[in-house]
């Protein structure tokens, strides 16, 4: 018996000795496949981070945590097969995450920004729209691209030399490696804590559903926020963020300062509103939420500019990639004038990066546009999108209409493109004029602003009182010999300049091209106005969607004189003009895009509850900051930037406590996240809809009847969606202007050639 007991013994022995070495043998077998997709992950996230601009540091490199499980987890698919497919589907999977880079590293160039997957919905068309500008973006990208590819043709190389064989492993080992997958990720996650758990930091940005695109990328990486955006899109959103109600914040030293009020002017408030009362109401627990925190939202006040221009006709411009240091003396002589004269606001900042849609929307609406990975519910992609689809009492045609007087709005490009026709509607623009839809262009991309200025003008300079809104063009890159405005003014700008112009590289020189088209345009307008005799009864406001993200660091410097950090990309110009005033009136309060809407209908002593908007009147008592997509923000006392979670203190600190000081920085982060919050839950919940009806604003019949339009408009956008197929005409022309591209390549000179290349 005790013969067999050791036998048994040494034959089990000797069994778990050869799955030992089966295991072991396995592993041996997975380590070049985890090797090099580790070492090619941590390559091409290197290469992306040199395009982002920010270089390595501690706040950049916490992608490192989450390259063991996304390694493992490729290695495992590709341990799934025999030698003989392993050698093929090896080489093939490290060639499509690489396609993945390769798509980052050209979107980034071309946009400024990361492709998200929110985004996909617009996928088609982007590359419709924006397939002119990717041959010269291609072409530039070729040293990135090739050295993204280096690693495929070493695998290739090491493929052939058999140095890797792509033997298979024990079965068993992916039952022992898929759990470790998870443990990898989870255990990355847990070390993100290490930069603690604030507001901004990498934990909180990797979390939290309301992060953006570019921040969670530039802290925790591309592929990382890749896949969390693939969870969020179908799995769910993930850690929502709250809205504070709680005013208790207004006490800290710091801020009691700032909403101090002398004057005791009225509160511009609307008394059918009782939101004490609406709170307490049956409802929704989502619109509860949003009762209960704009209730408690602090107001703004009268003040002695309100109404000021009281009967003013308006003309609102959203111009493409204006910025301060595009607005200069000798090239654009009427916008330059603008800018020094009306009301000047010397602290006003643009407080987007890309995506015209989002600034434009910020401006309409003062509210803080969707960029978070939420921003792929719904019909259709990003806030604008899915207004069209809401109640907007407050959108700023509609604020007209209601004043008696007749509204306008122009684009010169496609209505279709981010659903314009819809949105614009539902903004309260009665009368709507895009590209081949009542205008007609030279060129299709860029389009002329001054050919829109020269159709669109007289539609409405011989009302009584207007509201007309633009939404220009001519100022989007690339800011180079592949756009059409580029060409037909780069000259006319070398001549305004003078020998000025040898200072300014070809690409800064470009940038004034595009602008010097807006600056005809206005030239006209402001032209128009005044033979009718009405330029000292109209305000006209400008201001960019976002900074010119085609223009390089050293056009932008060129172009400022100076070297700008982060931070200064954003100062811009909010041009608000007329000829009325007695004087110029400056103004140093730090305010965005979103502040614009309420000043504006201060001045012109249109009613409003400023609690409705997120943005507040800049001539107001209150709290004023200037805030930035990724929540930094700039005030009289501090500039602080959330992505490296420093601040740069204006005041003298020895004059406060420590604590007073983390107070103020972390009590104004809680009430701009709150304030982005609440403007997301506005939306998706139609928050005015349930606003308007519970305080008996609008009439049940009137209620089914918008329940009715936002049905049809769902329908009509889904359709949209399902009918616009541009793939094979997209790829087509962009492979047409690929081939023009390397033909005006090679006849080109050597100096034109991408210095990053």
């Amino acid at each position: 018996m005790a013969d067999s007991e050791n036998f048994d013994n040494e034959k089990s022995n000797k069994k778990a000795e050869v799955f030992l070495q089966k295991v072991k043998q396995g592993i041996k077998n997975l380590l070049p496949y985890f090797c090099v997709f580790a070492v090619s992950f941590i390559f091409w996230e290197l290469i992306l981070r040199l395009q982002m601009g920010h270089g390595l540091s501690k706040d950049n490199l916490f992608f490192l945590f989450f390259i063991p499980a996304q390694a493992l987890a490729l290695t495992i698919i590709n341990g799934l097969f025999p030698q003989k497919i392993s050698r093929i589907i090896f080489p093939i999977s490290l060639f499509i995450i690489s396609l993945y880079y390769v798509i980052q590293l050209v979107y980034f160039r071309i946009f400024g920004s990361f492709f998200s997957v929110s985004m996909m919905k617009m996928g088609k068309d982007a590359v419709t729209n924006f397939g002119w500008a990717m041959g010269e973006v291609l072409l530039k990208s070729l040293g990135f691209i090739v050295l993204i590819l280096v690693p495929i043709v070493v695998v290739i190389v090491l493929l052939v030399t058999k140095r890797i064989k792509c033997n298979p492993y024990h079965p068993i080992l992916h039952l022992i490696l898929i759990p470790m997958v998870i443990i990898l990720w989870i255990a990355g996650i847990q070390c993100l804590k290490i930069d603690g758990t604030s507001k901004q930091s990498a934990y909180n940005i990797f979390v939290s559903a309301a992060s953006d695109t570019d921040t969670t990328a530039s802290r925790v990486g591309t592929l990382t926020t890749f896949t969390v955006e693939l969870g969020s899109f179908y799995l769910g959103p993930g850690q929502n963020n709250s809205i504070n109600s709680n005013t208790a914040f207004f006490y800290d030293p710091l801020i009691k300062d700032e909403i101090a009020s002398e004057n005791n002017e009225a509160p511009k408030i609307n008394a059918s509103f009782d939101f004490n009362a609406l709170s307490q109401s049956d409802n929704e627990e989502s619109v509860l939420e949003l009762y209960d925190y704009i209730g408690n939202r602090m107001p703004s006040y009268n003040n002695e500019y309100t109404g000021i221009m009281e009967g003013y006709n308006v003309i609102y411009i959203c111009a493409e990639g204006l910025w301060t240091y595009g607005i200069n003396e000798k090239v654009t002589p009427t916008l330059y004038k603008m800018a020094n004269n009306g009301i000047i606001l010397s602290n006003y900042y643009n407080s987007f990066r890309n995506t015209t849609v989002n600034g434009e929307y910020a401006l309409s609406t003062s509210l803080w546009p969707d960029v978070s990975r939420n921003a792929s519910n719904g019909v259709d992609v990003g806030s604008m999108p899915q207004s069209s689809m809401r109640y907007m009492p407050l959108g700023l045609g509609n604020l007209f209409e209601k004043e008696g007087v007749p509204t306008y709005a122009f684009h010169n490009y496609y209505g279709d493109y981010y659903r314009r026709k819809q949105s614009w509607s539902n903004l309260g623009y009665e009368n709507r004029f895009f590209m081949d839809e009542g205008m007609t262009f030279s060129t299709k991309w860029p389009a002329s602003d001054y050919e829109m200025m020269q159709q669109s003008v007289d539609k409405y300079i011989f009302e009584d009182r207007f509201f007309a809104y633009y939404m220009t063009f001519s100022g989007h890159g690339p800011y180079s010999t592949s756009n059409c405005i580029y060409e037909k003014n780069i000259d006319e700008v070398k001549s305004r300049l003078g020998e000025a112009s040898n200072n300014y590289s070809d690409e800064a020189l470009g940038y004034l091209a595009c602008n010097l088209e807006l600056e005809k345009g206005i030239e006209y307008l402001v032209d128009r106005l005044e033979e009718e005799g009405i330029m000292d009864h109209t305000l006209i406001v400008i201001t960019g969607d976002h900074y010119p993200y085609y223009l390089g660091a050293n056009g932008r410097n060129e172009l400022a004189g100076k070297n700008i950090s982060d931070m200064d990309l954003y100062h811009s110009t909010c041009i608000m003009y007329t000829t009325g005033l007695s004087e110029n009136i400056k103004c140093d309060t730090y305010c965005c895009n979103i502040d614009i809407v309420p000043t504006v209908l201060n001045l012109l002593g249109i009613d409003y509850d400023s609690r409705l908007f997120m943005g507040t009147d800049i001539f107001s008592s209150g709290i004023h900051k200037a805030v930035l997509y990724d929540k930094s923000f700039i005030t009289d006392k501090v500039i602080y930037n959330s992505k490296t979670g420093t601040a740069e203190w204006k005041i003298d600190t020895k004059q406060y406590k420590k604590k007073d000081l983390e107070l103020y920085l972390n009590s104004m982060s809680e009430l701009i996240e709150s304030e982005y919050s609440a403007s997301i839950k506005i939306i998706e919940n139609n928050f005015y809809y349930h606003l308007w009806k519970d305080s008996a604003l609008i009439t049940a019949e009137e209620a089914s009847l918008e329940i009715e339009r936002e049905a049809r408009v769902k329908e009509e956008l889904s359709t949209l969606n399902v009918e616009k197929n541009y793939w094979e005409e997209s790829i087509n022309a962009g492979l047409e202007e690929i081939k023009n591209q390397f033909e005006l390549f090679q006849q080109s000179e050597p100096n034109n050639v991408d210095e990053n290349q």
